[in-house]
């Protein structure tokens, strides 16, 4: 198979490919199965919640297998399994605006069994994006606006409605807020001067609020087992942006490092986690110095996976390509030759046009469902 920076006529037409098929895949799922469980939203909203998971869960394997199998991507995961039973955070340098598309794999890879239950922190403006963002507002992801008194009120909601149904689940938050490049790294080194601090060169200082106040938010609220700090590194190609993607420049390899710290080796007040990732990150950057020396993180770090190039994909891999592929393509069909079903995307779309820019998202819709059958309960009895 050619390299994932094949470039030419061939790294267009199988970059194309591959975001077509990842897009339409999301507005596949997004139509017949995510939004099919719209009345379980009223009748039973604990099978609407762990449905809307299994279909998302699902779901974050088709990247992986579009990566593995058709771009030829290698994925290399070491260190400490992820537990899919924990309460956690999960922290990640965000090396490139493409991160979150390798994050997939190394969590179906690296989790055992694959069957953990990600949210992301994401600026609110993510959810208008169709399909996607509204996939990620029935999975109940945490949007933010960059403004805290707001964006703490937001979280708070969400994560009082998780404590009240008993939904547990990873967070995954990038404390660096935006991706390395010249610009956000001059602004890092600005950061580092006015602060006494040293000037990293393959990470950015962290912003350490949302940190701290999730720490001890969960914590608190005796939903917290671990923090999982990943590391993420490119050996050979670094894509930086989705005009690389769609040129089919995709990274020969991927590499991840995971580091699992349970709950009780964290500090207990907020100075003291803000202190800690600081740590954390000075810690990354001499890893990633070492990474970048030899191309390849520690021997002595236990592999999870580490799949010889040209060797063969799990069956999971394959099987949901064929699954996938095969959705994605009746929906296609289906939108060209079936009147109802383009009426169901009309109605459904101008739906979530209107609560994304009416209010800040379903997945508020769906706690204020929750709160007002509780009152209602609660005052029938």
């Amino acid at each position: 198979m050619a390299g994932p920076r094949a470039g030419g006529v061939l790294g267009y037409m199988r970059g194309v490919t591959f975001c077509l098929l990842w897009y339409f895949s999301i507005l596949a799922g997004f139509y017949l199965l995510y939004c099919p469980l719209l009345p379980l939203l009223v009748l039973s909203p604990r099978h609407y919640r762990a449905f809307t998971e299994i279909i998302f869960g699902a779901w974050e394997t088709y990247p992986t297998a579009l990566m593995e199998i058709m771009m030829g991507t290698k994925i290399v995961v070491v260190g400490d399994k992820v537990d899919p039973e924990d309460r956690a955070l999960i922290v990640m340098n965000h090396r490139t605006r493409l991160d979150w598309n390798y994050l997939w794999a190394a969590m179906f890879h690296g989790c055992h069994p694959p069957s953990h239950r990600l949210k992301f922190v994401l600026k609110s403006a993510v959810r208008h994006f169709p399909g996607p963002g509204w996939v990620m507002q029935m999975t109940c992801f945490l949007y933010i606006h960059r403004s805290w008194e707001m964006d703490q009120k937001l979280m708070n909601k969400v994560l009082d409605y998780f404590k009240d149904i008993g939904h547990t689940c990873q967070l995954l938050i990038f404390p660096e807020g935006t991706d390395l490049t010249k610009q956000s790294k001059a602004s890092s080194d600005r950061y580092a001067a006015k602060h006494n601090l040293p000037e990293y060169e393959r990470v950015l200082h962290p912003k350490t609020t949302g940190f701290a106040f999730l720490s001890q938010r969960l914590r608190g609220d005796g939903q917290l087992d671990a923090v999982y700090d990943l590391t993420i590194a490119y050996p050979k190609s670094v894509p930086q942006t989705e005009k690389d993607m769609l040129k089919g420049m995709f990274p020969e390899e991927v590499h991840f490092k995971i580091k699992r710290h349970a709950i009780e080796s964290l500090p207990l007040d907020e100075v003291g986690y803000r202190q800690w990732l600081c740590q954390q990150w000075k810690d990354k950057e001499e890893s990633l110095q070492e990474f970048y020396k030899t191309l390849s993180f520690p021997q002595d770090c236990p592999r999870i996976h580490d799949r010889p190039v040209g060797a063969k994909t799990v069956n999971a891999l394959h099987l949901s390509f064929v699954a996938w592929t095969a959705l994605t393509l009746f929906s296609i069909y289906a939108l060209f030759s079936f009147w109802w079903f383009q009426m169901w995307v009309l109605a459904t779309s101008s739906l979530f046009v209107m609560l994304s820019f009416v209010g800040d998202g379903f997945q508020h819709l769906e706690i204020a469902l929750h709160y007002a059958r509780k009152h209602h309960e609660k005052k029938c009895n």
